[in-house]
């Protein structure tokens, strides 16, 4: 049987260059993975990280397109503050 999720667009979290968590593209599943994304910089952080980083593309159902809807660079030295921001 043939998963539904196959032929739609997705919501990809990579951490530290490894794809995280992927799901089907949807207001919910970017609200779970700016969680995700936030609980990941906290970890980074936990663990002194000051190189890699924390992304969120858009992947069209048939994998041409990527559009990254928001990262953060443990690089920049900026610590979490819970807030995240959606850049377009």
């Amino acid at each position: 049987m043939m998963i539904e999720e196959d032929n739609k667009p997705t919501y990809e979290l990579w951490y530290l260059g490894d794809v995280f968590n992927s799901r089907v593209k949807c207001r919910e599943t970017l609200d779970v993975m700016l969680i995700e994304a936030g609980e990941l910089i906290a970890y980074g952080h936990a663990a002194g990280l000051t190189v890699g980083g924390i992304e969120i593309c858009c992947v069209s159902a048939d994998g041409n397109d990527i559009e990254t809807v928001w990262d953060f660079n443990f690089a920049d030295g900026k610590k979490a503050n819970g807030v995240c921001q959606i850049v377009s």
